[in-house]
C-alpha cells in the first residue's frame, strides 16, 4: 500500500489537497475499517499517476477516527464496497478538508510544516 498526497498551488502557496491510497489488487479486506497513520512521511502524488486505475472518492461519512493509542484516520471499507459492488478498486482518494473535519484540526498544514510530505 502506498500513501501519497496530491498537492497544488492554492492562493499563497502549495497546499495538500488529497490523500491518495494506492493498493494492489486484492490487498484490502472490504469487510474491515482501514486505519491510516497520520504522521507520514507521505510521497507526493502527481496527476499522471492516476493512470487508468479504478479509484473512488472516500466521502466524509466513510471516515472514522481511532483515538486510542496512536491517532489514526480510518476508512469504512464496507461503505465503499456497498456503493461500488464488484469494482476492482485500487485507488482511494480522501479530500484533506474532509480529513480535517473528522480530526478537528488543520492536518494539511501540519503535513507541510512538519515535512511529512516528501
Amino acid at each position: 500500500m502506498r500513501l501519497a498526497v496530491y498537492c497544488d498551488f492554492v492562493l499563497d502557496g502549495i497546499r495538500p489537497l488529497q490523500l491518495v491510497i494506492q493498493t494492489e489488487h486484492g490487498e484490502l479486506d472490504w469487510s474491515e475499517i482501514l486505519y491510516l497513520p497520520l504522521s507520514g512521511p507521505f510521497e507526493r502524488f502527481e496527476p499522471e499517476q492516476f493512470d487508468d486505475q479504478i479509484g473512488v472518492s472516500v466521502l466524509l461519512e466513510d471516515l472514522v477516527l481511532k483515538r486510542d493509542g496512536d491517532e489514526e484516520l480510518g476508512i469504512s471499507l464496507p461503505n465503499l464496497a456497498r456503493r461500488h459492488p464488484g469494482a476492482d478498486i485500487t485507488l482511494l482518494v480522501i479530500q484533506i478538508s474532509d480529513a480535517e473535519e473528522v480530526l478537528e484540526y488543520k492536518w494539511g498544514d501540519r503535513l507541510m510544516e512538519n515535512g511529512w510530505v516528501e
